[in-house]
């Protein structure tokens, strides 16, 4: 059966199941949301581990104070790449995580094929420009980090005296580099994924980007290693847990929510990466000695432990990590009990998962993401089935010949929740948004009091959508959305979206970008959580600040065959036995 024949069927199959849409892109549920096993970073780990992909590092030049070249190749299936990583020292006063940057502490690309000492040179001249400067053929991804002034040193000190960090120095941050920027798909010349067909390693979204970040990491580790062993030659190197609890940061502003809204077919296929997972798992009838009840005993008591420690992590507006885990640790009371008491008694089974999911959707986003995450872990058997979601077709055509009352019910059936906003209030247009020329990232402005409403993103679609409506109720029922759109040209884009856009599952954020009150929060960190991102800490109301691979392994796992999926809730590092 085909990927996408098999997708249809999951998704005939739990339709029932499957959460409504105006639930699961309401963003007060986004934000709510937890990385899965299906999130971009797991599964291209997962496909590494299955596939028996090998990563050596065959290069390393660095001085004292970790200013060099290195070079990882990776074998995977019948391919050969290449992570070429170039490192400097800035000043603090030069370091900086914007877009502007004009210099970064690491750059790095990964490439096709090995690298010799001419490509190395070539790649030298252009990679630490990135994007001033111009990828040679068979380039995949460029991208940048900077060292954590706090945790770089400190990670290298520490190690240079024979020594393990301490856990309670990174709280809420367990990074010693923070990611800036991936480019790829033809930015600054590099190569089209188009090529890649079904099948590829990297065919699927977003896995060559996990894999240079997974590869930066590495590199992150073996680079404060270094500066530790030039400080003494004796220098401990990075042991036990914190072989895998140091992740890399990550921060994340306004950019994302316009690409959420630009991009509905991206999204949609998102939440179906998540929703059809989890409407699989709760549609499964369990009788209690299923080796699955188990499973997600354990899982809760591991995610328990893992909140727990999290009281110095600042997550308002976001539930705090202790106060999930009283939630969740009432749940787990609960589950104990249904299988200790025979709730599974008269059919000896019971729909226990759906119970628990809506037990937790009782107490709120954030207790119901947590468990929808542990959920999630028992649908291994999707994970090809789900991943197939991610090659969606964004073309978009006006079907002309429709008339404009199948096009106004259309409209009724499927942006009915556009009608729950009153434009003529000022509070529902307070905003607007716009890429500011000076820094060239995606801003919001009060309307009517900054510059560059000439030039804003069209993310309204609430208001454009009651646009169209009251032009359409205006026209002709019977004339074509052709002859419409004749003397409502205008409206062109919309009926395109609403035409394409509104047959889908969940291609729509069920909420106006222009309120006073629109939390961008919300739907950066649902996109975080796709990616495999955990540690939300928010800055502000307009972004926050993430880690990715906290608790993933290296790559040395892969060939000591310890590289397994159980690391979504690693534990922070604590007594000198863990040092070991």
């Amino acid at each position: 059966m085909s990927a996408p024949a098999m997708t249809k069927g999951i998704e005939m199959t739990t339709q029932s199941m499957l959460r409504p849409p105006n639930t699961v892109m309401d963003p007060a549920d986004m934000g709510g949301a937890r990385a899965t096993r299906h999130s971009f970073i797991r599964s291209m780990i997962r496909r590494a581990v299955r596939a028996g992909w090998q990563i050596e590092r065959t290069y390393f030049d660095v001085d004292a104070q970790g200013r060099g070249e290195a070079i990882y190749e990776v074998r995977a299936e019948t391919h050969l790449w290449s992570f070429v990583a170039f490192s400097q020292r800035l000043s603090e006063a030069e370091r900086t995580d914007r877009v502007i940057a004009k210099a970064w502490d690491i750059t790095a690309a990964l490439v096709e094929g090995s690298v010799n000492a001419d490509r190395l040179a070539r790649m030298r001249t252009q990679v630490p420009l990135q994007e001033a400067g111009r990828a040679e053929q068979g380039s995949l991804i460029w991208t940048r980090a900077n060292r954590s002034e706090r945790f770089f040193e400190y990670v290298a000190d520490r190690l240079a005296r024979g020594e393990q960090p301490e856990s309670e120095k990174f709280g809420g941050s367990p990074y010693i580099i923070r990611s800036t920027a991936f480019y790829s798909n033809g930015k600054c010349g590099l190569a089209d994924y188009e090529g890649f067909a079904d099948g590829h390693p990297l065919a699927v979204p977003y896995r060559a980007h996990m894999l240079t970040a997974w590869l930066m990491r590495e590199f992150s580790y073996d680079l404060v290693e270094a500066c530790a062993a030039a400080r003494n030659p004796k220098a401990a190197r990075l042991s036990g847990p914190w072989r895998r609890y140091l992740g890399m940061g990550n921060a994340t502003g306004l950019g994302m929510v316009p690409y959420a809204i630009n991009h509905p077919e991206v999204i949609n296929s998102w939440a179906l990466l998540r929703e059809l997972p989890l409407a699989s798992v709760i549609s499964r009838t369990v009788a209690p000695a299923e080796a699955a009840v188990q499973r997600v005993v354990d899982l809760l008591r591991e995610s328990i432990d893992y909140l727990a420690e999290q009281a110095d992590i600042q997550s308002a507006p976001f539930a705090a990590g202790p106060e999930l885990a009283v939630q969740l640790e009432e749940l787990l009371d609960e589950l104990r009990s249904w299988v200790l008491t025979g709730r599974f008694a008269g059919n000896k089974t019971s729909h226990i998962w759906r119970d628990l999911h809506d037990a937790a959707a009782l107490r709120g986003p954030g207790c119901r993401g947590m468990v929808a995450s542990v959920l999630t872990e028992l649908s291994e058997d999707l994970d090809e089935t789900v991943e197939a979601l991610l090659r969606c077709d964004e073309s978009r055509r006006i079907a002309a010949g429709d008339t404009c009352a199948g096009l106004s019910e259309r409209m009724e059936d499927e942006y009915s929740w556009t009608g729950t906003f009153d434009f003529s209030d000022p509070s529902a247009q307070q905003h607007f948004w716009f890429s500011s020329a000076d820094n060239e990232e995606p801003r919001r402005a009060r309307l009517g009091a900054a510059p560059g409403e000439n030039v804003q993103h069209p993310v309204d679609i609430a208001r454009a959508v009651a646009k169209l409506r009251a032009d359409l109720a205006g026209a002709d029922e019977t004339i074509s959305v052709g002859e419409f759109l004749l003397s409502h040209p205008w409206h062109r884009a919309t009926v395109a979206r609403v035409q394409k856009v509104g047959k889908l599952t969940y291609g729509e954020v069920r909420d106006n970008l222009l309120a006073a009150e629109f939390l961008p929060l919300n739907l950066q960190r649902f996109q975080l959580a796709v990616y495999g991102m955990e540690n939300y800490t928010p800055q502000s109301t307009d972004w926050l600040r993430v880690t990715l691979m906290a608790g993933a392994p290296r790559i040395a796992d892969l060939a000591s065959g310890t590289a397994d999926d159980s690391w979504m809730f690693t534990r922070r590092p604590r007594t000198a036995a863990d040092h070991v």
